[in-house]
């Protein structure tokens, strides 16, 4: 086959996709329809954007609009470029592709092709087929080859016809860099949080404190530092596609950088944790103290946090005593994320949601603003919550792990 693609141009008017987390579209949508309207960087055209359940699609849209969306949602899960739709012949091949796309400007030296084939309703092509017709052409590339950079191309085929969109990301976007995962622990995803967080920020802005109980890896505590001091993809140590592709617009990144800046609390905020698990206490420790050493390398002018935290059964500890201890903050948030051990317990035995809605009444009582979210596997889990505590802002139903999740704010 010969795969031609246009040679890349920034200016160009072009359609780029934003994947979401599952459950955010609506809430995204509405925010969307906000920036396209009031954009930070002057308008020079019309952008149109339409939103399904895990994306959205930008049109008529250039470069540098498309970057000013990326930061404006940073609980984006991956940023293309669509390449478009072509025809599966008999004698298809991905032969000449990865060469079309260098030749074209689209794939920077130094970074390499991760290929992703998906295959949906009655397609000529199943997702095996995709990856054996790939291998034909590039091989296989190994699962643990640390050999260059690598970003997704993705191949949807559709009955007769294969869609390609490029990661403009490179690694997914919710790898926020510099920070080794903790081993044996599946966290929520980086991106996730931050969506609930940025649904927090409209309930309660501008907190005093932040109160992680449950912490686990933490990051729902570092998420919650990233969204009060305004740091998005823009700030964090990592490398992007998109940096190496011809003219690329520093001084736009640098400007939108600044822009979303402006959103950062300028006072001392306390992060507080609570982790009863010895190594999962000890990678928070380690990872707070380069925390801290990254919030002062970004945003050296403002106000470090302060972190704190208890190693201690939260069932177990005063709700007025850790808040008289933090220096009684008038306005607080507190995410509640319950750990898997937690949340398999038999009701007869102990309801973990019974007992933090319990708990939760105690917070209530003392005199600060607490707003915060509990994520609920499953409707007894929920409604024992909600009856107990009789708190309900809102509720969002997301997904995380293939598992559907309430999300009750309060």
């Amino acid at each position: 086959m010969d795969w031609v693609f246009s040679k890349w141009k920034p200016g160009r008017l072009q359609r780029w996709e934003f994947l979401l987390p599952p459950g955010s579209a609506r809430e995204t949508q509405t925010e969307l329809e906000s920036a396209i309207s009031s954009p930070y960087l002057p308008r020079t055209n019309f952008p149109k954007a339409n939103v399904f359940p895990e994306k959205f699609i930008l049109e008529k849209a250039n470069f540098r609009q498309a970057l000013e969306i990326l930061t404006r949602f940073p609980w984006v899960r991956d940023f293309r470029i669509n390449l478009g739709k072509f025809y599966m012949s008999e004698d298809f091949s991905f032969s000449g592709l990865q060469e079309s796309l260098r030749q074209a400007s689209l794939l920077p030296n130094g970074w390499q092709i991760r290929f992703h084939p998906q295959s949906r309703g009655r397609a000529v092509a199943s997702r095996e087929e995709l990856q054996i017709l790939w291998e034909e052409a590039y091989g296989k590339i190994p699962i643990d080859s640390t050999i260059g950079n690598f970003t997704e191309l993705n191949a949807l085929c559709v009955g007769e016809d294969l869609i390609l969109s490029l990661s403009l990301a490179g690694e997914p976007l919710f790898k926020h860099g510099g920070f080794a995962p903790l081993s044996k622990s599946a966290p929520i995803r980086e991106d996730m949080a931050r969506f609930l967080l940025s649904e927090l920020k409209k309930i309660l802005p501008d907190p005093d404190a932040v109160l992680v109980p449950f912490a686990g890896s933490g990051t729902f505590v570092w998420e919650s530092a990233f969204h009060i001091f305004g740091l998005g993809f823009p700030h964090y140590d990592r490398s992007y596609v998109f940096e190496d592709l011809g003219e690329f617009p520093i001084a736009t990144w640098e400007f939108l950088k600044r822009k979303i800046s402006e959103t950062a609390i300028n006072k001392t905020v306390i992060l507080w944790w609570n982790e009863k698990e010895a190594d999962a206490a000890s990678y928070l420790r380690e990872r707070g103290s380069r925390f801290q050493e990254f919030l002062e390398k970004q945003r050296s002018g403002l106000q470090p946090p302060t972190l704190a935290s208890s190693e201690k059964d939260f069932f177990s500890l005063s709700p007025r005593e850790i808040w008289i201890s933090l220096g009684k903050p008038a306005k607080i948030w507190m995410p509640l994320n319950p750990p898997y051990g937690l949340r398999i317990r038999q009701e007869n035995v102990f309801d973990p949601y019974r007992q933090l809605a319990e708990i939760l009444k105690e917070w209530r009582k003392l005199p600060a603003e607490i707003a915060g979210f509990l994520l609920c596997p499953d409707e007894a889990s929920w409604s024992s919550f909600v009856r107990i505590s009789g708190m309900e802002t809102k509720t969002v139903h997301v997904t995380h792990g293939g598992i559907d999740l309430r999300v009750i704010y309060f």
